[in-house]
């Protein structure tokens, strides 16, 4: 029993539960990078694109800072480096939060990116993690440079750069009423560097061309940010910039631009009417004649802007007559097929307003993203999954809608087919009891994928139930789904048959009173009897307890923790991938760039060969 009681080890006292979650956030990803499936770059990317589908607070994503950095650390596929360049970094960060986004500009400031398009990607990254006015010689050099590309590269490395602007809270306290600053001060308050980046793009917007466009979205970010000279207000520069748009982008090559540049657009502070304008006349290009390219880019900016409180408020405080998009999303999820479209539509949870205002919009909201679920399309049955995730994790949901995303949920775990869907099942979780014997069965799924997206969700669960043991559970958070929640018929009853796990016992046995405690608190009871509980649970699925009680302490002192030492811990530990950056990137040598760089493949795979277990 001495072994239960250090897995059981209450958490120390000085951990704040924001770092205990990026912990978990971190100790997840080692666990199933390490396992079959993950391979497989198109899983990656899936992986990350529903966790950004995913409907989350700021403190939800900041916490999940440290696994994007192993992430990035670790990834050589241009396709999944757009999802993790994309991940949003909310504004302002908790002050804990600071040191894990310097480690990400730290690994995406390391990354070898071996063609333009890794390049720009890096770009794009840095520009929008450090904004900090000292970078802007280096990011005018790269824009400079960028002209002698040619399309699509300058294109997509314009807009990479394109999306600068100043952190909250560094316009100059001389700013005034207008938030525009004149010249002259601009020019004392920058100390010569902002002169050189606004001739840059005020050159470029002259030219009728793609990079004018771009040039007027990187004007919009400087005059959003208070930092334009004047010549232009910012309702001008916005009618501007959407006009360019709505006739450019018409070629694939661009394609890339556009939703680069539109998914950091700001919305400002603009006046009511102005903001209320801005969001119609934007709809316009999510219509059904308008290319699906343009429809995902737009729906993405303006679930973003929805996401961050924007449509609902202003500088000036909350709108009277907030803009309403519920109805024009219900129209849309009529005829929209697009699965890139609704995969950025997954994302909008409309407001209390917009229920309150257009409920029958909203009914029909939740009936169509519930038919979506069960569509042949497997990427659109996942944003349809994740959409109604968001739905009732917002409390959209009655209680009618509640109970069949329930049944749909259980039933789509035993069935779903795809790897992808399944994985965002996972990742997401059901409204109520926790499906425990069906998530078993797909443990041993014949699919990698499948397989991958049980042991997803059986770590998920297991350590939410076991720090409910430690006495955390009235600590999580408001708001976060009920992953640990299980029947209590589900529990594994005890006995003295282990099978081929006999030491499962000693390292799982948990004491009846803690069990209660954490299933009451989960809002179920069990019956009278010993319960020693996940018994029968392969050991793969069993997280390791000391490995995460080491990646808290060291994230709440601020940096990533050390490799996991491969002579201790549970079986896992051999086959899981360290949490420590490496020192090169995996592409990379001690001494520089390895033979892809040069145009031969790299066979490196893992930065720690020697805590990789090689199946």
């Amino acid at each position: 029993m001495s072994m239960s009681k250090e897995l059981l080890m209450p958490p120390q006292p000085s951990i704040s539960p924001l770092a205990r979650q990026a912990a978990r956030n971190l100790h997840q990803l080692e666990l199933i990078s390490g396992t079959p499936g993950w391979d497989n770059w198109f899983f990656r990317q899936n992986f990350w694109c529903t966790r950004g589908m995913m409907a989350v607070t700021p403190d939800e994503a900041a916490v999940w800072l440290p696994a994007i950095a192993l992430a990035v650390s670790r990834e050589d596929v241009p396709d999944v480096l757009v999802e993790l360049a994309r991940w949003p970094l909310p504004e302002p960060l908790p002050p804990e939060a600071l040191p894990w986004r310097d480690r990400l500009i730290q690994v995406w400031e390391q990354y070898p990116a071996a063609t333009d398009w890794e390049t720009s990607l890096r770009l794009f990254a840095l520009v929008r993690l450090d904004r900090r006015m000292e970078r802007l010689p280096e990011w005018l050099t790269e824009a400079r440079r960028a002209l002698d590309l040619e399309p699509p590269n300058c294109h997509l490395r314009l807009a990479a750069l394109a999306g600068w602007r100043p952190r909250p809270g560094a316009c100059p306290p001389h700013m005034g009423s207008t938030g525009l600053v004149p010249g002259a001060d601009m020019m004392r308050v920058a100390n010569g560097l902002l002169p050189a980046w606004l001739r840059f793009w005020e050159e470029l917007y002259q030219v009728p061309t793609m990079e004018g466009v771009i040039a007027a979205a990187a004007l919009l970010h400087l005059a959003e940010g208070g930092w334009f000279p004047g010549g232009f207000s910012r309702e001008r520069l916005r009618e501007e910039f959407r006009r360019r748009v709505r006739h450019r982008f018409t070629v694939p090559e661009d394609w890339h631009a556009l939703r680069i540049l539109l998914s950091s657009i700001p919305a400002g502070s603009p006046a009511p009417g102005h903001l209320r304008q801005d969001v119609r006349k934007w709809l316009q290009l999510t219509r059904q004649p308008v290319d699906p390219v343009k429809r995902e880019a737009v729906w993405g900016m303006l679930v973003s802007w929805q996401q961050e409180g924007i449509l609902e408020r202003s500088g000036r405080g909350r709108l009277r007559e907030p803009p309403l998009l519920l109805p024009d999303l219900a129209r849309a999820l009529e005829w929209e097929r697009d699965s890139d479209v609704l995969q950025s539509m997954a994302g909008y949870v409309p407001g209390a307003a917009e229920v309150s205002a257009h409920p029958e919009a909203a009914r029909a909201v939740v009936a169509w993203w519930q038919t979506l679920s069960h569509g042949d399309a497997w990427r659109v049955r996942l944003a349809a999954w994740v959409a109604r995730w968001n739905l009732w994790r917002a409390r959209i949901m009655t209680d009618r809608e509640q109970a069949q995303f329930d049944r749909d949920y259980t039933a789509a775990v035993g069935t779903e087919s795809n790897g992808m869907v399944l994985a965002a099942l996972a990742q997401t979780g059901p409204p109520g009891s926790f499906p425990l014997t069906a998530w078993v069965r797909r443990l041993s799924d014949g699919d990698d994928a499948c397989r991958l997206a049980a042991g997803l969700a059986m770590h998920r669960w297991l350590g939410e139930v076991m720090e409910g043991a430690n006495g955390e559970w009235e600590g999580r958070p408001a708001g976060r789904p009920y992953e640990q929640r299980v029947a209590s018929s589900e529990l594994p009853l005890a006995t003295h048959q282990y099978g081929q796990f006999p030491e499962l016992p000693l390292r799982l046995a948990i004491t009846r009173r803690q069990m209660r405690q954490a299933l009451r608190r989960a809002g179920q009871d069990i019956g009278d009897g010993t319960v020693a509980p996940f018994v029968n649970l392969p050991p793969e699925v069993l997280p390791d307890f000391r490995r995460l009680r080491e990646i808290e302490t060291a994230l709440a002192a601020g940096h990533l923790p050390l490799p996991p030492d491969t002579g201790t811990g549970n079986r896992l530990a051999s086959c899981a991938v360290s949490a420590r950056l490496p020192e090169a990137h995996p592409r990379t040598d001690r001494t520089g760039i390895t033979g892809r760089m040069a145009g031969s493949e790299s066979t490196t795979r893992h930065p720690f060969h020697e805590t990789v277990c090689h199946k």
